[in-house]
C-alpha cells in the first residue's frame, strides 16, 4: 500500500514508503519497456517513431545546439539517442534495466553504461545532459542534478521532461491520473518544486515549456479510461493496474465510442494546457 505525501518543509510531493532500489525490479515488466518486446526484433520505423515521441525535445536541443556530446540518464532503449547519434553527436547513456541496454546495441549500435547513474565514472563533459521521463524514478534526484551539473561543460544545457502534479489533467482526474502509478514515480513535480531542487542542485536560467503534445493528449487519453473503465479502475491501487495483473480484451460498440468521446476531450484539453501553462508534462531546460 502506497500513500502520496507532501513535504510540509518544500512542498515537494512524493511515494511513500519508497521500496528500496533492488526492489523496484518487480514493478516494471521486464520484458516490455515503454510498448516495445526487447527480447525480439521490430519492425518500427525508428526514425518517424522517434520523432513523433521525442519531437520537442529535439527541437529545443537542436535549436540551441548543432552537434556535441550528448549524456542521457535513463536512456532505455536507446531510441531518443539514436537520431542524436544519426545527426553526428557523441552519444552516451545509463540505463538500469539489463534487458534495454541489450536491446540498444543490437537495435542502434548504441553501448549505454548498464547501472545506476550515481556510481558511473565519466571521463567527458557534456554539452547537453537529457533526462527524459527519467527523474521522477530516480532515488536520489536532487543528488542525480548534482552530479550531472558538474558532468555539464561550461556552456551546457540540461533537458528534463517530467509529469506536473499542477497541471490541468491532475485537477480533472485527481487518483486517476496517470502519471502517479506508485511505487513507480517516486517523485511528482510542480513548476515551483522542479525549480527549487534545480537551483538547490545549482542550475541557472531555469525555464519550464507546457507544449510537450503527444504526451499531454496520451496521459489525458490514459486518465480517462482510468476514470471510467472497469478494466482499468481497481480501487486499491487508486486507479492503477497492479504490475503484471492479467487482463482480457474484447470488443463493443459502447467501449469503442467511449475511446472516441475519450480521444476528443484529450485531444481538445491537450490543445488549451500550453496557453494556461498546465500541460501533463513538463520540458524543463536550465544552464550551469
Amino acid at each position: 500500500k502506497f500513500r502520496i505525501v507532501r513535504c510540509v518543509s518544500c512542498g515537494l510531493i512524493f511515494t511513500s514508503p519508497r521500496p528500496r532500489l533492488p526492489e523496484m525490479e518487480e514493478y516494471y515488466e521486464s520484458k516490455m519497456y515503454f510498448g516495445r518486446d526487447v527480447r525480439e526484433k521490430d519492425n518500427i520505423n525508428d526514425e518517424e517513431g522517434s520523432e513523433f515521441s521525442y519531437g520537442p525535445v529535439y527541437n529545443l536541443v537542436f535549436n540551441k545546439k548543432k552537434k556535441g556530446r550528448v549524456l542521457d540518464i535513463g536512456a532505455g532503449t536507446g531510441m531518443l539517442l539514436s537520431k542524436f547519434k544519426d545527426a553526428g553527436w557523441d552519444v552516451d547513456g545509463v540505463e538500469l534495466t539489463r534487458s534495454a541496454v541489450s536491446y540498444a546495441k543490437k537495435k542502434y549500435g548504441i553501448n549505454l553504461r548498464q547501472g545506476d547513474f550515481l556510481d558511473k565514472k565519466f571521463n567527458y563533459s557534456y554539452d547537453v545532459i537529457i533526462l527524459n521521463g527519467a527523474l521522477e524514478h530516480l532515488h536520489k534526484p536532487l543528488e542525480t542534478l548534482r552530479k550531472a551539473k558538474s558532468l555539464m561543460d561550461k556552456k551546457g544545457m540540461i533537458v528534463i521532461s517530467i509529469p506536473n502534479i499542477d497541471s490541468l489533467g491532475r485537477l480533472i482526474y485527481g487518483k486517476n491520473w496517470f502519471p502517479w502509478q506508485p511505487p513507480r514515480h517516486l517523485y511528482h513535480f510542480s513548476p515551483k518544486t522542479i525549480t527549487q531542487m534545480l537551483k538547490k542542485a545549482g542550475f541557472r536560467k531555469i525555464n519550464i515549456l507546457h507544449s510537450y503534445d503527444i504526451q499531454n493528449y496520451y496521459i489525458l487519453f490514459q486518465s480517462t479510461r482510468y476514470m471510467i473503465s472497469p478494466k482499468f479502475k481497481k480501487k486499491d491501487t487508486g486507479g492503477l493496474i497492479k504490475p503484471g495483473a492479467p487482463f482480457k480484451s474484447s470488443f463493443s460498440p459502447i467501449k469503442e465510442v467511449g475511446k472516441i468521446a475519450a480521444a476528443i476531450f484529450a485531444y481538445a484539453v491537450s490543445k488549451i494546457e500550453p496557453v494556461i501553462r498546465k500541460g501533463e508534462i513538463m520540458i524543463v531546460y536550465a544552464e550551469k
